[in-house]
């Protein structure tokens, strides 16, 4: 009989968290589980750690597999390869969740056989910790504008993974936006708790939170998006959503580590790159019909035009605006 949900832990020079991760897992009141642990050729003790931890706790259902690494896209790649589970879960070996997450979840899963369910989560960082609330949202485009592009704080059902055509994008970091944004287009039944259960530690340290060149993953991910959609003709359907999250990826989270790159060259470089993008395949992004409805980011993102954009860049540099 296959476990009830599978959990993809990737782990790469995780050795001070990763026990933390684990310890969260195997304290789950659902019981069944797997728990598919990937050390992607960490060079620290991460590897050493898990071992231990599976020698100390012999009953935890937990596979170790170590690979050369290739990045956090191919780990999930790689992990969805080897889970048994009716349901996926993904937690990043840094986060930790409380007991009672998998239970609930799989419990409103079962209700009606969701193919996706969401939860709430806990924004975790050294000023403290508060919840973040994600839906309501129907499916569709929807879903695409309201989501949180991150992959932890939901279940997937396993025949609906193995149904899609695409996996995570090789070598890229905002492999979670790739993902779940294609995803939505092949949703239909999804399902909401609203309660918070992972904890996502937000670190200073943490490579999602350096202002360096690889914000510039961002473009080729919604190349690809873009790519997907026009080859799955569902643009016409799509645009207005698919338009919309390219300026709030360009000119919002991604724009303001864009405007933190030290070097000038660089920072302009990737400003632009971005800039371009979302004018090319969007040139008439100022009619958008998302950004007429009320709130302060969309009233900013209603008044960046090309000629002042490198001034709102020095604004996000310099007065420490910390998300948009």
């Amino acid at each position: 009989m296959n476990p009830t949900v599978s959990v993809i832990v990737p782990c790469y020079n995780s050795s001070g968290t990763v026990e933390r991760t684990l310890d969260s897992l195997r304290a789950q009141t659902l019981r069944d589980m797997e728990i598919v642990v990937i050390n992607d050729g960490s060079k620290d003790n991460t590897l050493e750690v898990l071992e231990k931890y599976a020698e100390t706790y012999p009953d935890f259902n937990m596979h170790i597999y170590s690979k050369e690494n290739e990045g956090i896209a191919e780990a999930r790649n790689f992990g969805l390869r080897h889970v048994t589970g009716e349901y996926i879960g993904f937690l990043d070996s840094d986060d930790y969740t409380t007991e009672d997450m998998y239970r609930t979840m799989y419990s409103k899963a079962k209700e009606d056989d969701y193919e996706l369910v969401v939860s709430n989560f806990y924004w975790v960082n050294s000023k403290g910790k508060r919840e973040e609330k994600e839906g309501p949202y129907a499916c569709g485009p929807e879903m695409m504008v309201n989501l949180f592009a991150v992959l932890w704080n939901k279940i997937y059902r396993h025949d609906l993974i193995r149904s899609l055509d695409f996996e995570f994008p090789y070598g890229n970091r905002y492999e979670d936006a790739y993902y779940l944004y294609l995803m939505t287009s092949h949703l239909s039944h999804i399902a909401f708790v609203d309660q918070a259960f992972v904890h996502y530690i937000q670190s200073e340290n943490s490579i999602t939170h350096n202002n360096n060149e690889e914000v510039k993953n961002m473009i080729n991910v919604f190349e690809g998006i873009n790519k997907y959609y026009k080859e799955h003709l569902l643009m016409e359907k799509y645009h207005d959503a698919l338009e919309y999250i390219h300026i709030r990826f360009f000119l919002g989270n991604s724009f303001l580590r864009s405007s933190r790159i030290k070097n000038k060259q660089d920072r302009t470089y990737t400003i632009r790159l971005g800039w371009d993008l979302l004018n090319r395949e969007y040139p008439e992004w100022h009619k958008n019909p998302y950004l007429k409805q009320g709130g302060a980011k969309n009233l900013y993102f209603r008044m960046v035009y090309g000629w002042n954009i490198y001034f709102f860049a020095w604004i996000f540099r310099h007065f420490k605006k910390e998300n948009l």
